[in-house]
């Protein structure tokens, strides 16, 4: 069976970034459910399921994504999920929508739930005992998240449960016992309630998104960000919550990360014709944080200036202002011809970082030779300008066009996509990742 991909690619001008592959299987089930057919609609979780599944995504899972989900239509998916969850090392099912408890036991709530009957709650409904110990038969390890703490929104109350009616008197979700080798995270504590919050996505699966892609984190490292991320967002008034049996170490994203930069880049600076541009490019962070620059050796034959200011040695900039350092020699004939260096270092939020170099060579800019040396760099660096110009377009094109016939069930498939440019500041950023399947690096 072969699925086609048309592999849209966005070029900027950015520095080389690595991936590194996961060794591990592991398999991810999102799913978000809004659109109630008996009760009001929830407007964050089709949001959720899009970013959370993204996060797992750049995380290396293999990615099943599902929205808005009858009973008929979860069972059919999570059959399809346990199939490929068969043998995985982790499998994890993130769970937005409607849920509630019943007689201290956890449902999870079908878009086309209507729950009129006393009998229908066992029916109608999604038992999360059901679901974790389905997937302990397939994995060593699982991970069960869900955003669904709320109060029952039925009319009915009282429902028949294990030969006998019972009131759904409590709020939000049970405490679960989780097995051995297990987490299960709620997006609040047992018993309480999970806020939709005032943007598009839920305050739980915004901090989750964001601080899963953390490399190197251990998962139960990454909830407690979580929780404190989302307790200051609602100001205390709901506190996550996890119950871990993990004996394994489970870490989502595991990478060598480091910004990436061009390790050596040469250029000609003009004497007495105060600053100019070194045209350095943006670092990249391949996890998506911010990147700040400290100036390891400053030049010696000049000052480094940005926007009109001195840049001393060891003085952090932001990684975006790289392009706009200058640096500005003065007129001197001890200067003339002398090579010197510039060497700045990255630092990520993550703890990553690298090194580069700008080795430039300087002339004298002054008399008629100096001012047709000034014209011909500012003529070089336009056509350098173009050049990268006509290399992305070239490359976005070649790679817009690119269509890869990729066969399923037999591992990574080389998908042969060449850059057509050597210059160093021209990289390749995905603007969307294939709806089935796994992007990675050898």
């Amino acid at each position: 069976m072969l699925r086609r991909y048309a592999l849209i690619a966005a070029l900027i001008v950015v520095g080389l970034t690595t991936v590194q592959a996961q060794a591990d299987r592991r398999v991810a089930l999102v799913i978000g459910n809004s659109q109630y057919r008996e009760i009001p609609a929830l407007k964050n979780p089709d949001k959720d399921a899009e970013d959370v599944s993204n996060t797992f995504r750049l995380a290396g899972f293999d990615v099943f994504v599902a929205k808005d989900l009858t009973k008929l239509q979860f069972e059919k998916e999570f059959r399809n999920y346990l199939a490929a969850a068969d043998g995985a090392d982790l499998a994890v099912v993130y769970y937005s929508g409607h849920g509630f408890q019943i007689g201290g036991e956890n449902f999870l709530i079908p878009v086309d739930a209507s729950l009129k009957a006393a009998a229908d709650i066992e029916v109608q409904a999604v038992k999360l005992d059901d679901v974790l110990q389905q997937l302990r038969s397939k994995s060593k390890i699982q991970v069960i998240i869900l955003d669904a703490c709320r109060n029952n929104p039925f009319p009915r109350k009282d429902y028949w449960l294990r030969d006998q009616l019972i009131t759904a008197s409590g709020t939000g979700l049970a405490e679960v016992k989780s097995s051995q080798n297990a987490l299960i995270a709620f997006a609040t504590g047992p018993d309480a309630i999970a806020y939709d919050g005032t943007g598009n996505a839920s305050p739980f699966s915004s901090a989750f998104s964001r601080r899963a892609l953390a490399p190197n984190q251990e998962i139960r490292a990454v909830m407690a960000a979580v929780r404190r991320d989302v307790v200051e967002a609602t100001k205390g008034a709901q506190v996550p919550w996890e119950n871990s049996s993990l004996i394994d170490e489970v870490v989502l994203m595991r990478r060598a990360s480091r910004p990436a930069l061009p390790p050596v880049l040469e250029k000609t600076v003009p004497s007495g014709v105060g600053p100019v541009a070194l045209d350095l490019p943006v670092p990249v962070d391949v996890d998506g944080g911010a990147v700040t620059i400290s100036i390891e050796r400053a030049p010696a034959l000049g000052r480094l200036m940005l926007d009109g200011k001195p840049i001393a040695t060891g003085q952090p900039i932001e990684g975006k202002d790289l392009p706009r350092l200058q640096m500005d020699v003065p007129k001197g004939a001890d200067a003339e011809d002398q090579v010197d260096m510039l060497a700045y270092a990255t630092h990520d939020e993550w703890g990553g970082g690298s090194q580069g170099i700008l080795v430039f060579r300087v002339k004298n800019g002054d008399g008629t030779a100096g001012k047709q040396l000034v014209t011909s760099l500012e003529s070089e660096q336009k056509q350098q300008v173009v050049e990268r110009g006509i290399h992305i377009a070239g490359a976005a094109e070649a790679i817009e066009n690119h269509d890869v016939d990729v066969p399923v069930g037999v591992g990574p498939v080389p998908l042969k996509l060449d850059l057509p440019t050597k210059d160093p500041a021209v990289s390749v950023k995905l603007a969307s990742y294939p709806a089935t399947g796994t992007l990675s690096l050898p």
